[in-house]
């Protein structure tokens, strides 16, 4: 019995299962997951081994606990059936193999849980690993023993299931990156197109920057040439204005004046050069000036005690035409009418100017735009500045009382100042003006009918300015045919005179009347309107001109 107990713990001491298949009382497993377990039993460090034998200690004492039994057994076999000592090695051989077949398994699948808890962490993925009961079952003396318990066994098979998946998954060849090196890459790419981003918007800031510096610069540069040109007087007129600065204007006040009269153009920068000339005593009284003095020569002048130039007061009436109102200028010794008539009919650059529709067929450009008034010049003044004061007057009075009233009619302002002109010298009173400028606008709303106007002021204009100034045979032929309305169709060229308010005011709201014709008694002043031919003819009659 000695020598049995002895042989007995040999094999179990030496013994190590070189064949992983040689394992009793679990299922077959599939290929994958076996070599699974089988690279991750051989992978083990050799410490393993020696924890597997300190592990099937317990078993080995376990199996040298019961050796009475079995050595009653025995005998009482040998009693019966005598055995050879062969076959009681061979057959506890058996009960070693099978308590390390279990001890095997169960490291196999702590193996395995270990492989998937790694390859979870790895790829992030949730493997639902089922609690083992047992880590180590304890050893039993049959076969039987060991299938009494089949959950444990079903839960290492489906570990093992899992494994073998998550192994094939592994083995697979793909092409996706690890989220980790995914993460990584993804996060380079933000920070080259951030770079990338800060640096075209760094170029686009700095393009904006240059251009915002550079369009100041410019600004900054013209500014101060338009200021340099026009405190030397450089580009400016050379022509003579004379003009009175009243008495108690101070500094202010002459700087407004000059502004007013077109001397300057920057009050701001006139009062800075009489710092800089630490403010000199300036004098009231009448001056002539040139705007192409430049500010210190300006300044030098009005420094300087000046006599009063002569004076005369001209009054021009209503109706006059710019023939008349020259003659009267130079009758004046104010200026030359020649002199006037080319500065007048030239664009001095007022508002109302704009509004004059240019035709070739007009005598004088600016007829009509004179304001009849009573005005006071200088002696011996020149024609731009008495042209000039005129046409203020004229433009105070369109933008207070024209303008505004532009919208109530059809007509543009040349054909208002025209017909107005009519209306002026046809009325024999200013009461008569609506009526008179009702049957002109009835005419001009029925052209088929009425044609011509056949107003007998435009003749008179022909023979008393256009033939009378017109250098030429044809010059004359071609004008009387624009102004003539007993020839031309609707309005003539242009105004035939001067028209005060009053006559401009009737044609922009005329009187609503069926009237086409009308006559004046020249004695009275009476004024007969019609309807028809026939009643004019009547009319005539009354009026003493038939």
């Amino acid at each position: 019995m000695s020598e049995i107990k002895k042989d007995q713990g040999m094999p179990v001491k030496k013994h190590r299962p070189s064949n992983p298949d040689f394992v009793q009382g679990i299922e077959p497993i599939e290929a994958p997951a076996e070599k699974e377990a089988e690279t991750a039993a051989k992978s083990a460090p050799e410490e393993t081994w020696e924890q597997a034998a300190a592990e099937s200690a317990p078993a080995e004492k376990a199996a040298e606990a019961p050796k009475p039994e079995i050595s009653a057994d025995v005998e009482a076999a040998d009693e019966s059936e005598p055995k050879s000592p062969a076959e009681h090695i061979a057959e506890l051989n058996r009960s070693a193999q099978s308590e390390l077949s279990a001890s095997a398994a169960a490291m196999s699948a702590a193996s395995a849980v270990a492989v998937l808890e790694k390859e979870a962490a790895e790829h992030s993925v949730d493997a639902v690993i089922p609690e083992t009961t047992e880590t180590a079952p304890e050893a039993s003396e049959d076969q039987s023993a060991q299938e009494e318990q089949p959950q444990p066994e079903k839960q290492r098979i489906r570990v093992f299931d899992d494994a073998s998946e998550t192994s094939a998954e592994k083995k697979a060849p793909s092409k996706k990156k690890p989220a980790s090196e995914e993460a990584g890459t993804a996060s380079k790419k933000k920070k080259k197109k951030k770079k990338k981003s800060r640096f075209n918007g760094s170029i686009f800031g700095g393009i904006i920057i240059v251009s915002i510096i550079l369009t100041v610069s410019l600004l900054i540069a013209v500014t101060g040439i338009k200021l340099g040109m026009e405190f030397y007087g450089i580009g400016k007129s050379e022509g003579d204005i004379r003009f009175n600065i009243p008495e108690g204007s101070n500094n202010d006040r002459i700087a407004d004046i000059l502004v007013e009269n077109g001397v300057i153009q920057n009050k701001t920068l006139f009062k800075i050069a009489l710092k800089l000339q630490h403010d000199p005593t300036l004098y009231p009284g009448d001056i002539t000036l040139q705007p192409s003095n430049g500010y210190q020569d300006i300044i030098e002048k009005l420094s300087v005690q000046r006599e009063s130039y002569e004076s005369v007061t001209v009054t021009f009436a209503e109706g006059e035409n710019l023939l008349t109102i020259a003659g009267k200028l130079e009758e004046a010794k104010v200026c030359e009418a020649d002199d006037f008539i080319f500065e007048f009919n030239r664009d001095q650059g007022f508002e109302f100017e704009k509004q004059i529709d240019k035709e070739a067929d007009t005598f004088y450009a600016r007829e009509g735009y004179f304001c009849p008034n009573t005005y006071e010049f200088y002696v011996n003044d020149s024609a731009e500045n008495v042209s000039k004061k005129v046409k203020e007057q004229f433009q105070k009075q369109y933008t207070s009382t024209i303008e505004p009233k532009l919208a109530n009619t059809k007509l543009n302002f040349k054909q208002i100042m025209t017909l107005a002109s009519i209306v002026q010298l046809e009325a024999a009173s200013v009461e008569e003006m609506p009526n008179v400028a009702s049957v002109f606008i009835n005419r001009l709303n029925d052209p088929d009918t009425f044609p011509m106007l056949q107003s007998d002021t435009t003749k008179n204009y022909i023979k008393n300015v256009i033939n009378a100034e017109a250098d030429t045979a044809s010059a004359r032929s071609h004008y009387t045919e624009s102004y003539d309305t007993y020839a031309c169709k609707g309005l003539p060229a242009g105004p035939i005179c001067n028209p005060g308010i009053d006559a401009i005011l009737a044609v922009i709201n005329p009187a609503r009347t069926n009237y086409y014709y009308f006559c004046n008694n020249l004695t009275t002043k009476q004024t007969f309107y019609a309807a028809t031919l026939e009643e004019h003819e009547e009319n005539l009659k009354k009026a003493g001109l038939a």
